[in-house]
This record gives structure tokens, sequence and C-alpha cells, in this order.
């Protein structure tokens, strides 16, 4: 049986893909298949890093968005059974974790405007501004107990005036999931005195 050598990726104009002689990864083992993998993924960083740049518009975020993804590569090597797909297996990854990056941006800016009380936007007395910032604290940490999911749909939908159908979307599961998550959170934060 002949000896294979390490393959090194072939570049393309828009991206990056193996040679043809390239060595799958479920069929290969040992050092020649770490080398040949290994070779891929270096020179694959770049253009994964470019792509995530778009995605999320943030240098640190796309290195990050990368990072895990190349993690998340290694973890699951073995169940990739063409060599010509891991290319497009790879940009995925990346397009998943930067969406999971900018859902998590999103809702954490929301949240962030909503506990922020501006100055501009507290108009009324002295008395009822007190009121304001002492309910939006208790708010706060009322929100800042409940499960990660509650918190999530009940800020969305309630702080943010999104429908169930947007915040389903945003959070990727089911409308009667979303509804079941907001009716907990509802409960939990009137339980808690915060809402009435």
């Amino acid at each position: 049986m002949p000896h294979r050598q390490a393959v090194r990726p072939s570049f393309l104009k828009d991206g990056f893909m193996l040679n043809s002689a390239s060595v799958s990864p479920s069929e290969t083992s040992g050092a020649v298949a770490v080398e040949a993998r290994d070779a891929l993924l270096v020179a694959a960083r770049p253009q994964l890093e470019a792509l995530a740049r778009r995605l999320v518009w943030d240098t640190e975020e796309a290195r990050d968005v990368v990072q895990g993804a190349l993690v998340e590569a290694l973890d699951h090597w073995t169940s990739v059974r063409d060599p010509v797909a891991v290319t497009g297996w790879l940009r995925r990854i990346v397009v998943n974790r930067a969406y999971s990056q900018l859902r998590r941006r999103r809702f954490w800016n929301a949240v962030g405007k909503v506990l922020l009380v501006k100055e501009e936007e507290v108009a009324p007395g002295p008395d009822e501004s007190f009121e304001q910032r002492e309910h939006r604290a208790r708010l706060a940490k009322a929100i800042d107990t409940l499960p990660a999911r509650q918190a999530m749909a009940f800020t969305l939908r309630y702080l943010e005036g999104w429908s169930f159908d947007e915040v389903a979307d945003a959070m990727q599961i089911d409308r009667g999931t979303v509804r079941i998550h907001v009716q907990r959170a509802v409960s939990a934060l009137k339980e808690a005195e915060v809402l009435s």
C-alpha cells in the first residue's frame, strides 16, 4: 500500500477548497490525517475570519466566532464523509456561530437599553423619577433571577415590544414555547411583586 503524503489545500478566488487528491477525514488515521487536517484548518482560518467579520462587524468577535467554530469542527471532525464538503461545513459552522453571537449581542443590547435610565427620558417630578428608577432596579434584579430563556422571551416580548412570532424566530423555538416562557416569567415576576 503506497504511503499518502499530507495534502495542502489549494486556494480559489472566492475562498478555499481541498485538492482533489485530499484524504477524507473519516478514512484517515494517524499522523498523515492530523497533518492534513491541521494544514486545512490553518489555511482556512483567514477566510473564515473574513467571513465572520462580514457577519458580526467586529474583528475581536469574529476571532472568537472562528475560534469556537474550529473547536467545534475538531470535536466533530470524524463525522465528515466527503473531503470536498469540509470547506462548506466549516463555513456553515462559522455562519451558525456568528448568528448566535448576533442574537446574544442583540439580546444584551436590548436589555441594556431597557435597564439604563437616561435623564432625558425621566421628565416627571423628583418623586416619580425615584419611583421609576427603583422599579427598574427591582425589575432588573427579578429578571436576572429568571432562567435565561424566560428572561429573554419576557424582555423581547414586553420590554422590546416584539410579537410572539418575532421572538420565536429570534430564539429559534416554537411560538407556543415562547408563550410558555413568557407566561412563566410573568408569573415569577408577579410572585416577586415586580409586576401587578
